[in-house]
């Protein structure tokens, strides 16, 4: 018998349903300029630069996705071929979407699954470009976590599955904190210095694609609220990449808060909130079906 650590359900539910919440929030503000707080969003839109429904989510989302089924595929271990072929099928043919269709990807994530397609070994397409430092594989890493059945292994597969697309050694160490920060439910200390001060002016609080800023805006939201809707709705609010920015906090939120702390307007309104719930479920399983 494995001594449980890591999330528990309630967690493992709240981490993998909060990003996509986060994600389906955002949506509508991507690119805009951040907002005042009298001008919030708080509830899901229909329109913004995608043309979305209210409620549906974007490459976030598809691409955790993705990962999640090439995690199950292989009871949790991942397989490069697997995942990038599951971001292939998402890429040219919608698997995966909100809407069956790929409409946004960022250019370091399209350039990987390129240059796999192009039957490059698909542990060596992660660019290693010092500009290849965007928030992709931060965005998308807490399947593993959920699944994983330590500390180590969640550290190892977040970083693996990150350089998959982004082998960039300051992702990867961004990857690194927000993976152990996310099985822990914590800000860690030997992590202070990536993170913002929580006295920071809301002003100051940057959210665009660098991976650096998507890091501490989640970590600032966080720190600056009590609860999971505070925490997703200063974050997608901060704009440009809002999408981003409320997975990265919804996860790190619902992880700390549960799927209980979810407000119900978000979550039953949430695009397939049932298959996401039940993915997230057989995340929390992987760590068991290993041990068998």
């Amino acid at each position: 018998m494995i001594k449980e650590e890591g999330l528990n359900f309630n967690a493992a539910v709240g981490c993998f349903v909060g990003s996509a919440v986060g994600d389906a929030l955002g949506a509508y503000l991507e690119f805009e300029d951040a907002r005042e707080p009298d001008h919030y969003i708080t509830e899901y839109q229909h329109g913004g630069p995608h043309k979305l429904k209210a409620g549906q989510w974007t490459d976030d989302t598809s691409m955790a996705l993705a990962l999640a089924d090439a995690m199950d595929i292989h009871k949790g271990e991942l397989v490069a071929e697997t995942i990038m072929s599951n971001w292939s099928s998402w890429y040219r043919k919608g698997a995966f979407s909100s809407t069956n269709q790929c409409f946004d990807i960022g250019a370091t994530c399209q350039k990987a699954i390129e240059l796999y397609e192009d039957c490059e070994d698909p542990e060596k397409c992660g660019s290693t470009d010092k500009w290849a430092s965007g928030n992709g594989g931060l965005m998308r890493l807490h399947p593993v976590v959920i699944a994983a059945r330590s500390e180590e292994e969640a550290v190892k597969n977040a970083v693996y599955q990150t350089s998959l697309t982004h082998n960039n050694q300051e992702v990867l160490m961004y990857s690194e904190a927000y993976a152990r920060e996310l099985w822990h439910g914590k800000p860690l200390p030997e992590y202070d210095h990536l993170r913002l001060p929580k006295d920071t002016p809301r002003q100051n609080v940057m959210s665009g694609g660098y991976v650096k800023e998507s890091y501490q805006c989640a970590w600032w939201c966080v720190q600056n609220s009590d609860n999971f809707r505070d925490a997703v709705v200063l974050a997608v609010n901060r704009g440009h990449d809002a999408d981003t920015s409320g997975a990265i906090t919804g996860a790190l939120a619902g992880r700390i808060y549960g799927e209980n702390g979810i407000p119900d307007s978000w979550y039953d309104n949430l695009y397939a909130v049932e298959m996401l719930r039940h993915l997230a479920g057989n995340l929390y399983d992987l760590r068991w079906r290993k041990a068998a």
